[in-house]
């Protein structure tokens, strides 16, 4: 009886080792995750930086074209607009 009474004490053992280590790891999953939103979140705010420059250059560019070919830039205008209208026709 004695040896049995230490083999469920071992087995005790053992399984609070166990309930001990998802415990930790469900913790340690957590930081992983938190850590892994934060870089997600710091590249997302990169590439959206990186856009509205690429924006303000594009902006900047077009209204450079157009202070530069006022009349050429409308007759373009127009024609997207026919081009616009026709398709909206149908």
């Amino acid at each position: 009886m004695a040896a049995r009474s230490q083999n469920d004490v071992d087995l005790d053992t053992i399984a609070k080792d166990i309930a001990d280590l998802r415990s930790d790891l469900g913790e340690l999953m957590g930081n992983v995750k938190k850590r892994a939103a934060g870089a997600v979140t710091g590249e997302s705010r990169r590439l959206y930086g990186s856009l509205l420059a690429e924006r303000d250059r594009k902006a900047a560019a077009l209204v450079r074209r157009v202070e530069d070919r006022p009349f050429s830039s409308l007759l373009i205008a127009l024609a997207a607009g026919f081009v616009g209208a026709q398709f909206l026709r149908r």
